[in-house]
């Protein structure tokens, strides 16, 4: 076994605005209380017990001396089990991402983001952090190493379960709709560049802020009417084809 020393350092900084909920005479913080739903009285936090809801009303007192023998074995180490076909990953079980950076000795590092960039393959391991045990999955770039924590398969909820999926082998795709649409998608492609998408209700919501400390009176931008729901999909699709080709074709630099 090789032992290559690494540490985890999150590669996604998830940015939004936080409300606070106050008091609208005194603009005091409103606090929550743990009250006993019998007897509407507060509890403290030494009678308060974890329970696992078995349905029925029925709950099942769990200790932490019940959990203790059940928790995973602490480690540093993230264990390989196998590398396997990036396409072989279901994207639904991506979750959290993360940048390996290599601790103390870099060569060992270096040289598995070496062996596997261009390799097609992800590697599959599990890690422990805080208690709890990860399945995830390691990529390279050829110089950097990724890891992405994954939902188990159990966890994933099926198509075959979603009922509003089952109309769909009753809907009759016409080989002229078929054909619109696929010129549509080659109109419309071009290479992926994230930097053109923001968060536009935050920035929304963070230019608002700043109006209302600078004392203004915040005004807001006319709502534009939502079109109303196409009949004839294959028209749809001329009509769009039309505005792709003549935005491509003041835009040629996009393509």
């Amino acid at each position: 076994m090789v032992s290559i020393p690494v540490r985890l350092v999150p590669a996604v900084r998830r940015k939004s605005v936080s409300f606070n909920q106050l008091d609208s005479e005194t603009m005091s913080r409103i606090r929550y209380r743990k009250v006993a739903e019998a007897t509407g009285e507060e509890v403290t936090s030494d009678k308060i017990v974890k329970a696992a809801d078995v349905g029925n009303g029925e709950y099942v007192v769990i200790t932490d001396d019940d959990l203790e023998p059940l928790a995973p074995v602490k480690s540093k180490a993230i264990e390989l089990e196998t590398f396997v076909p990036t396409e072989d990953v279901d994207p639904l079980m991506f979750d959290s991402s993360y940048w390996v950076v290599p601790d103390k000795n870099a060569k060992p590092y270096a040289l598995l983001a070496s062996a596997m960039s261009g390799s097609g393959r992800v590697a599959i391991g599990r890690f422990v952090m805080r208690q709890k045990e990860y399945l995830a999955a390691i990529r390279s770039d050829g110089e950097h190493l990724t890891l992405s924590t994954l939902v188990f398969p159990d966890e994933l909820i099926g198509s075959d379960v979603i009922d509003e999926f089952d109309d769909l082998g009753e809907v009759d795709v016409s080989d002229r709709e078929l054909t619109m649409a696929r010129s549509l998608v080659e109109a419309m492609s071009e290479d992926f560049q994230p930097d053109l998408y923001q968060d536009e209700y935050r920035l929304a919501i963070e230019e608002l802020i700043e109006q209302k400390l600078a004392g203004k009176v915040p005004v807001a931008a006319p709502v534009e009417e939502r079109q109303a729901t196409v009949i004839d999909l294959a028209a749809a699709l001329e009509a769009s084809l039309r505005d792709a080709s003549t935005a491509r074709g003041r835009h040629p630099s996009n393509g």
